[in-house]
Order: C-alpha cells, then structure tokens, then sequence
C-alpha cells in the first residue's frame, strides 16, 4: 500500500461494486421502475411493430396494494414498535418513558414517512435500505418572559440545541455492497453514493464535521439520477461518497495522523470523500456498539443474494404479456 490513500482505497472498492451492480441488477432495476411509474421505453417492445404506448396499470395496483397492507400491519395499530424491559427490573416506568419519548422523536423527524419510502423501495426493487444520519438541530419554541418587573411580557422564541435521529431512504443505485455479502453486516463494508446540494457540504464543513477544503461541482452521471426521464440538472451540486466498513489501519493512520490501538489488520471506519477524490472526513468507527448505520431488509428472501425480489419481479411475466396483448 506504499504511496496508497484511504480515498483512493474507498473509490477502487466501490467502482468495482458499482460494476457488479450495473452487470447484474441496473437494467432490471430501471425497468421495474418503468413499469410501475408507467413510463415507456422502445426498450419494453416485445415486437418492433409495436406503435402503441399503452402500459397497464395492473402492476402499480400490485405495488400499491401491497405496501398499504404492510403499511397498515405496521403503523395501524397506533403504537407501531414495543420496548420490552429486563424480566429482573422491578421499575417499568423508566422504559414506558423511553418508548413514548421515542414515539415523540420519531414523529418529529418524520421516521414514519421514510419507513413508508423504504417499504416502496423494497417492493419495487426487491430491497428496502435506509440510511441512519445524526444531525444537530436548532429546536425552537414560543415562549413568554416577564419584562419591567414583571408589569410586562416579551414575547419571543426559546432555541435550544439538539441531536436527531433521522431515518433517510436510499435508492438502490445509490447503495453500493460488497458483492460476496448477503447483509450489511457481513460485507466489507457498505458505501452511500449520491448527488447532495452543494450548500449542504459547505454547512457542515462550516460546522467543523467535514474538513476544509475546496468541493468543486460535480459531473453529470444519470445513472445516479432518481429520475433518468427528467432534464438533469448539473449546478450547485456534489457527489458525495459515504463508506461505512472496515480499511486498511495503516492507511486510516495516514489519513488521520493518529495512531489508532487495534491490533487488527483492518479498521471499523466512516469515510466521506466528494467528487470521487476529495476526501471528507476519515475517522474510526465513533459509536459504541460498532454498528455500521444503514439498515436493509429484502422484500422476499433470495438465498445467497443481498438483493431480494419483489413485487415488480413476481408480476413482471404476467405484466410484459397484459401491455403486449392490449397493444396488438
């Protein structure tokens, strides 16, 4: 690894886990998202004297309907999760709080909804994966303070600083993995590659989380694009890499000029790096536990394969034979 960086390192992993994935899934992926957007392509023809366009909607009512089910099994009941306490802890009250100030947080940072995108991707793609990103907010509130003896009232707003939880819904051909691996956990490591607004980079290198250094614009790439049938829009805008897994000590050593008390070969690390060069941030792991956060979860389970099948790859035959039977 003489002359090597960490952000070279990172690039190299995750170019060649993006060629697995545009090998092996990109195609079917983009046309599983055709179909149940209802966008054609001359691509989706099963004859080449097809002239009509018509897509019917009988995927996207599969789609639908099966992620309201699961959307009402999950959310319907109100309390939608549990925290159960130790059977040797007398005291209940303590995790009765936990559960409904989490329940409080989770609506304020609008977890459900990103659940709800998660449970969309997963049917459409087949993999439902989301990002867990920590952020610190500015929490406001009205607020009333006695002025002149108390003869008055200033009215105003209290801010407080505070930590969040979000939960971030990740497209697939935004996640990169470790092809050899069928969880989060037992790949390499995992990687969350996008586009993100410029401003976005420059408050938090403002704020001291990223370093100081110039992030130019980024090129163009569709095939990072939610969308691939709407015009592109190239300014003001990074692509910004996410690495969480293990690297190589020694060169998380260069990077952070510490020296790190592992006597592994490899280090649990978070590497952010902009543009596929200009690196970020490099640090080892900061949470206790170890984990990596990003969590995923497979619609139907294919063994062997990280990515699962869902909805659109079960109805795809009977959807390809309906729109060329009501086009001929």
């Amino acid at each position: 690894m003489m002359g090597e960086t960490i952000e070279g390192w990172v690039i190299n992993k995750c170019e060649d886990w993006r060629d697995y994935y545009e090998s092996n899934y990109e195609q079917s992926f983009d046309e599983y998202y055709r179909l149940w957007r209802g966008i054609w392509d001359p691509a989706d023809r099963e004859r080449s004297s097809e002239r009509s366009r018509i897509i019917s909607p009988a995927l996207q009512q599969a789609v639908e309907s099966s992620v309201a089910e699961l959307e009402e099994a999950t959310f319907g009941r109100g309390k939608w999760f549990d925290i159960a306490d130790d059977m040797n802890d007398p005291q209940k009250q303590d995790v009765q709080y936990l559960r409904n100030k989490l329940t409080e947080d989770f609506e304020q940072c609008k977890v459900r909804k990103a659940v709800a995108e998660c449970l969309i991707n997963a049917a459409v793609f087949g993999t439902g994966v989301g990002e867990i990103v920590i952020e610190e907010i500015k929490e406001m509130a009205p607020a009333t303070q006695p002025i002149m003896d108390g003869q008055l009232q200033a009215v105003g707003v209290n801010i407080t600083d505070r930590v969040v939880v979000k939960l971030k819904p990740v497209l697939p051909q935004n996640f990169l993995i470790d092809p050899v691996a069928t969880s989060v956990d037992d790949a390499m490591g995992v990687a969350v590659d996008e586009f993100v607004s410029r401003h976005h980079v420059e408050i938090l290198q403002e704020q001291g989380v990223y370093r100081d250094v110039y992030v130019a614009s980024a090129a163009p790439d569709t095939d990072l694009e939610p969308d691939q049938d709407l015009t592109v829009y190239n300014d003001d805008k990074v692509r910004l890499t996410k690495y969480y897994g293990l690297v190589p000590k020694q060169l998380l050593e260069d990077a952070t000029e510490e020296d790190i008390e592992e006597d592994s070969m490899y280090v649990e690390a978070i590497v952010v790096i902009a543009n596929s060069g200009v690196l970020l941030k490099a640090e080892p792991n900061p949470y206790m536990m170890q984990d990596r956060p990003v969590v995923a979860f497979p619609w139907d389970v294919v063994p062997g394969r990280f990515w699962g099948r869902g909805v659109c790859e079960k109805g795809y035959n009977s959807q390809k034979a309906l729109d060329t039977e009501l086009r001929a």
